[in-house]
């Protein structure tokens, strides 16, 4: 069955994992991303790991079992509370503990969405990532809580997506560095504006504000320095793992009620690697709203797909998206974003 258009897309971490995951370092998820920051080498990003292990060592007493999520959100609320609450010996800076970890997390991001064929930091591409996206139509969108570049870079054309307003109003920096060479690897004027959004909901590592609120695309969003041996932190527009983002402000306001409104009047929802955490509050209100409005004005769905490993996160999207499904809505379940990419167009069954 084709998709029924329009379409929104959503993409989580799991989709980016499933790209990479042939490589011995692949793009962490919330579990194993410190397991894997301990892996990476070269330019300052071990080091500034290893500082980063310690203080989860000395927080928690151990490594392993620990997620980002989990961590970031403590170091968050502490940070946060110290500034009113203050001990009267030496606190713990917090604060440096939060951007040590939001520098890893950009670092890590490129480290593993690397293209491996390239000595220089390039960011890769992936054929599932392509194949999923020849499925879009102009008048689909693209929702995603990724930092990394995956999914620009897989576009393997002008005809659909392009950095000329594909990414909202209000950014700058469309002529030159890293969309300058994105226009020109496709051999396309740049000039050509985007028919489809994408919106990422959490920022990525080629963004930079301004005091404005507007944001300028990185000329270079695939650098990661060292100094003297020491990591050079670079200035980037990401929401980190807490529980305090700030999405009540632009560039982030507007992203999230363009998102809401796509979601609403969409005919097919497609999930791709996204687990929808139990931390990630805000996500889940913006899911929930949208379900409440379509249910109220009887709006249902055509079609939901879900693609990811874990039979328990598609079950928890089906009971999530269950008042706008009827007898007539088409669900589909796939073990990976492959097996999606794979059988879309294939026959859909209707859930019981």
């Amino acid at each position: 069955m084709e998709l029924s258009h329009p379409t929104v897309f959503l993409f989580g971490a799991g989709a980016t994992r499933g790209a990479f995951a042939h490589q011995s370092t692949p793009p962490p998820l919330d579990g194993d991303f410190f397991e894997i920051a301990g892996q990476i080498r070269g330019h300052g990003t071990s080091r500034l790991a290893s500082t980063v292990l310690n203080d989860v060592l000395t927080l928690y007493a151990r490594i392993i079992g620990i997620g980002l999520e989990n961590y970031y959100r403590d170091i968050e609320a502490r940070a946060i509370v110290s500034r009113f609450a203050k001990s009267a010996n030496k606190p713990r800076d917090w604060a440096r503990r939060q951007r040590n970890l939001e520098e890893l997390i950009r670092r890590i991001v490129i480290h593993t969405t690397r293209d491996p064929g390239v000595e220089q930091f390039t960011p890769g591409k992936s054929e599932i990532h392509k194949r999923i996206l020849s499925n879009l139509a102009p008048c689909d969108t693209i929702i995603t809580f990724n930092y990394d570049l995956l999914i620009e870079e897989s576009f393997p054309s002008v005809r659909l997506w392009t950095p000329r307003g594909g990414y909202g109003e209000g950014f700058h920096g469309v002529t030159s560095g890293w969309c300058k060479k994105w226009f020109e690897n496709r051999k396309a004027s740049m000039e050509t504006a985007s028919k489809i959004l994408l919106l990422k909901l959490h920022g990525s590592i080629n963004w930079t504000l301004y005091k404005t609120g507007e944001v300028r695309l990185k000329p270079r969003p695939f650098v990661a320095r060292a100094r003297g041996g020491a990591p050079v932190i670079e200035d980037v527009s990401i929401l980190p793992p807490g529980w305090n983002k700030k999405i009540n402000k632009n560039p982030y306001k507007q992203f999230w009620r363009e998102a809401r409104l796509k979601l609403e009047n969409c005919e097919s929802v497609v999930v791709l690697g996204y687990s929808l955490p139990e931390a990630d509050l805000l996500a889940q209100a913006l899911l929930s709203e949208v379900v409440r409005m379509r249910a109220a004005r009887k709006r249902f769905l055509e079609q939901l797909h879900l693609a990811d490993p874990s039979e328990s996160v598609k079950q928890k999207f089906v009971d999530l998206f269950i008042p706008v499904l009827n007898a007539r809505t088409k669900v589909a379940r796939y073990g990976s974003i492959e097996e999606f990419a794979e059988k879309c167009g294939a026959t859909l069954t209707t859930p019981q």
